[in-house]
């Protein structure tokens, strides 16, 4: 046990993801530290207020649906297959899309910005005009994380995210001085400085182009696989958010995004290791074809990361009450909010090996699963009190229902092809 141990905390592996997730968690404290700083200066109704108009662009990541996921699948898988040369021809074809919508959006939320100037509402006109980077970020931002991918990227990655960070951190100074407008101001500053951080460091650096026949095998590719991820996680949630702005209204949708904020925080290191290993994952089945193997392969991290995230879990709940009355009893409202999130952190860690779903190519179980969450999520909100606690809550129910379902699924597969095999 101790030479394993000594083998896991010596791998190139544990040491990337030690960089790498202690440079999230650094980034994560800061902006844990500036998040309590601005919920001081801003209360849950202006808060609210401004998140409001950013439901519309987590809609707009239905935009990566063509693309995306086909290129966090093709390019490690082909780079693990030794062709280098046709992962950048598919990148190439995928950064024009990307471009393209970027462009299209951006246009999209000036008329937005046009025609609230000409209704004279201000509070509109710098809530849509703060999206239009943030829609930079959700599409090509989203190109630029793909190609970070060895252990050095990451790296890389985890350096940049710090940058970031203490930039955005300076920019509470807005914040502090203009309230609402100070949000859209450090926004705006952060979505363009995160853009041209990343550019500046690329690992690879091509030129759009427009490539049809690419394009169409990673839209056969990418569109089984983005439409479920699609719809448990950017639909899901903001399809909550206008339900939470429905029955709640915008001091419910405060509430709901400082909760957000302290689970995001909790789940730094789980994000890490889910980024790390959907690489590794992706590029150990373009290696080996064998994707119970790769199960196998995720089984020790998995048990290490909820064996982590459930002492993180207990320690947020525990800590959460009094630190948020003592620092920001205006939000005192979301202590139960936080609580109930933490339940998150190990189910979210025990999914990791379900990743191998989508690189392995299974679409049925993709689609399945995440119409699955979307459905139970919803149906519970149906039957029960629309309160901000329990539309919380129904939330967690529903990933704990698709964790099992999930697990289910690879159970069932493997018994079918392993009979198949004796016989």
């Amino acid at each position: 046990m101790r030479l394993r141990l000594k083998k896991i905390c010596g791998s190139d592996t544990f040491q990337t993801l030690s960089i790498f997730a202690g440079g999230n968690i650094l980034v994560s404290i800061i902006n844990g530290l500036a998040g309590l700083l601005q919920a001081r200066w801003v209360s849950p109704v202006v808060l609210g207020e401004f998140r409001k108009y950013g439901i519309i662009t987590m809609y707009l990541y239905f935009g990566l649906v063509l693309v995306h996921d086909g290129l966090m699948r093709q390019y490690p898988y082909l780079i693990g297959k030794g062709d280098n040369e046709e992962a950048l021809r598919v990148s190439a074809a995928a950064k024009w899309w990307y471009v393209l919508l970027s462009w299209i959006f951006s246009i999209f939320f000036m008329i937005l910005v046009l025609h609230s100037l000409y209704r004279k509402d201000w509070l509109a006109t710098v809530g849509w005009g703060a999206q239009i980077p943030m829609v930079w970020t959700v599409y090509y931002g989203a190109y630029q994380t793909v190609m970070y991918r060895t252990s050095s990227h990451f790296k890389r990655l985890a350096y940049n995210s710090l940058i970031l960070s203490v930039l955005s951190f300076v920019c509470l100074f807005f914040v502090k001085l203009f309230g609402y407008w100070g949000l859209a101001i450090r926004l705006t500053l952060a979505n363009i400085s995160g853009i041209l951080i990343n550019q500046c460091y690329l690992p690879v650096k091509i030129k759009a182009v427009f490539d049809y026949k690419r394009l169409v095998g990673l839209a056969k590719i990418s569109i089984p696989l983005s439409v479920p991820g699609y719809i448990q996680t950017s639909c899901l949630h903001a399809t909550l958010s206008g339900v939470i702005l429905k029955y709640c209204g915008e001091t419910g949708l405060g509430l709901y995004g400082i909760a957000f904020v302290f689970q995001g925080f909790a789940l730094t290191f789980t994000a890490a290791l889910n980024q790390i290993f959907t690489v590794k994952l992706t590029k150990r089945l373009g290696e080996t074809e064998n994707v119970y193997a790769c199960f196998r392969y995720a089984m020790i991290p998995t048990l290490l990361s909820a064996i982590a995230a459930t002492g993180l879990a207990v320690a947020l709940c525990i800590t959460v009450a009094p630190f948020i009355r003592i620092l920001i009893p205006q939000y005192v409202d979301a202590i139960p909010l936080i609580q109930i999130f933490s339940i998150l952190l190990p189910l979210m860690a025990l999914g990791l090996p379900l990743i191998m779903l989508r690189a392995a190519l299974w679409y049925k179980a993709v689609i399945f699963l995440s119409l699955f969450k979307f459905s139970i999520c919803f149906l519970l909100i149906f039957l029960f009190e629309k309160t901000l606690t329990n539309i919380v809550a129904c939330m967690v129910i529903a990933e704990f229902f698709t964790l099992l379902a999930g697990y289910s699924i690879v159970g069932y597969r493997y018994k079918t092809e392993r009979g198949r095999t004796v016989k």
